[in-house]
């Protein structure tokens, strides 16, 4: 695929991810912190099973706290076949600050090739063999800053959509929240 229809598509599905989780329908802390929690495991290399790790998150901390899990789901998406390699190789890439790494760009790419469930397994093995430590360690560092960094941007995105009606112009909020807004009517003639 050229590399300006990929850049294409990226920008599209980033765009039409970002408008799904924002008309979800629930409170904007739960919707955040569920991108939040999505953002981070999205960004762990753990592709192929981040939905499932998303959900058995939301299902074993319900009892602690709640968070939207579509969004989450969502959110995942963040590394895709066609943004896994430059992400996971900026994660690798941060890891080796703190520890030696001397796999190449090309080496890399190589390990996350696979074709199917069997070379899934062999790559996800090969892969943790040649560049596990920095790239846990680089994983671990990025997913915590995307984390704390998408909470909040989320929750204000979140709140300023709610506020602005289809004509771009910013609407009272509600006195409670129990209370739904009412967009301003239009005339037309």
């Amino acid at each position: 695929m050229p590399e300006s229809l990929k850049k294409a598509v990226e920008r599209r599905s980033l765009r039409t991810v970002l408008r799904s989780i924002l008309l979800l329908d629930d409170t904007p802390h739960s919707i955040a912190l569920g991108t939040a929690i999505g953002m981070f495991i999205g960004l762990t290399p753990t592709m192929g099973l981040q939905m499932l790790i998303v959900l058995m998150m939301a299902f074993s901390t319900s009892r602690l706290f709640r968070f939207n899990k579509v969004a989450g789901c969502l959110a995942v998406y963040v590394t895709n076949p066609f943004t896994a390699i430059p992400v996971y190789w900026f994660e690798y890439r941060v890891g080796t600050w703190f520890v030696t790494g001397t796999v190449t760009y090309g080496d890399f790419a190589g390990l996350m090739h696979f074709d199917g469930w069997s070379e899934w397994t062999g790559a996800v093995k090969q892969m943790l063999l040649e560049v596990g430590t920095p790239l846990l360690l680089g994983s671990l560092i990025v997913s915590t800053t995307a984390f704390i960094l998408t909470y909040p941007a989320m929750l204000w995105l979140i709140e300023r959509a709610r506020r602005t009606d289809r004509s771009g112009s910013v609407s009272t909020p509600p006195d409670s929240e129990s209370q739904v807004p009412v967009p301003p009517t239009r005339i037309t003639s």
